[in-house]
């Protein structure tokens, strides 16, 4: 059991730990190079119409669901409203080119309707989700110091920094805070997951398939507590279609990458824990209802 614990560890830590790089090297990016002017005209002030344009971000920031946590802080941290930050946050793991590409070939001859499901419902719940937040903290400060109190001192003046420091070395500076503030909420999340997968048996999941609503339960628990990337999920999800209903695999599909036990551990390190328990709260309702309604509708 330890052996299997430790190669379910190391396979999660690795295959996340490269998109976590990625996620701290955009935000580093975004620090040394774009201004909070420059952010602010981009940002319309009606708060729906900036949840979409955090969507759009999404698709242009590519980022699996380890790396936006660090993008999206840097991005309060710029002063963008939250509502953009949550909708980007919550968007980009399902609407990026790679996800949507994984997603496509998974299920297009067995149920191509899910693609279509995956992406769209994808980006309702990132608006719902990120105007909700926006109007329930508005211009509130929710993210925790960690990395800032470590470069205060030295960063307190962003334009003086950027006159006597080469800015390729400000880039790796700002990646190389970024990432140790968060790896460690990573292991942990990582730890946790592996030890779930080792001692919680598959049977134990599959016996409550026979109610539609149960069975949406029970794959938005286990993709919290299995956290898979999002790049790989959609394969798992398939493998699941003949022992759960089509609505179950869409909202396994849709609670994964947006948060998981890992993603959770990585949150509390960066966000207060009001804003995060407010946060996951919504994730599971809003795919909830959605899961159970609209796509039973469908």
């Amino acid at each position: 059991m330890i052996k299997n614990v430790a190669t379910i560890f190391m396979s999660i830590f690795f295959e996340s730990l490269p998109f976590l790089l990625l996620g701290s090297f955009i935000s580093a990016i975004i620090e040394t190079f774009v201004s909070n002017e420059t952010i602010a005209k981009l940002i319309p002030k009606n708060k729906f119409l900036g949840s979409i344009v955090g969507v759009f971000l999404g698709f242009f920031l590519p980022a699996c669901d380890c790396a936006v946590i660090p993008v999206s802080k840097r991005l309060l941290k710029k002063k963008v409203p939250i509502n953009v930050a949550i909708s980007f946050m919550l968007a980009s793991p399902i609407i990026n080119p790679v996800v949507m590409l994984s997603t496509y070939y998974a299920f297009y001859k067995t149920d191509p309707k899910i693609f279509w499901f995956r992406l769209l419902f994808g980006i309702v719940v990132a608006l719902v989700i990120g105007t909700i937040m926006g109007i329930i903290f508005g211009k509130e400060d929710v993210t925790t110091n960690n990395s800032d109190k470590e470069c205060a001192c030295e960063h307190c003046d962003h334009d003086h920094d950027h006159h006597h420091e080469n800015k390729f070395a400000s880039i790796f500076k700002h990646t190389a805070l970024d990432l140790f503030d968060v790896v460690k909420y990573l292991m942990l999340g990582a730890l946790i997951t592996s030890l779930i997968q080792v001692f919680i048996p598959r049977s134990v999941i599959t016996t409550f398939n026979n109610s539609n609503v149960l069975s949406i339960i029970v794959l938005m628990l286990f993709a919290y507590l299995i956290s898979l990337c999002s790049t790989s999920d959609s394969f798992v999800g398939k493998s699941l279609l003949t022992s759960f209903t089509e609505s179950s695999i869409v909202a396994y599909l849709l609670l994964g990458p947006m948060i998981d036990i890992k993603n959770t551990m990585v949150l509390l390190g960066n966000y207060k824990k009001k804003f995060v328990v407010t946060l996951i709260s919504l994730i599971f309702i809003v795919i909830f209802i959605i899961s159970v309604l609209v796509v039973n509708i469908l």
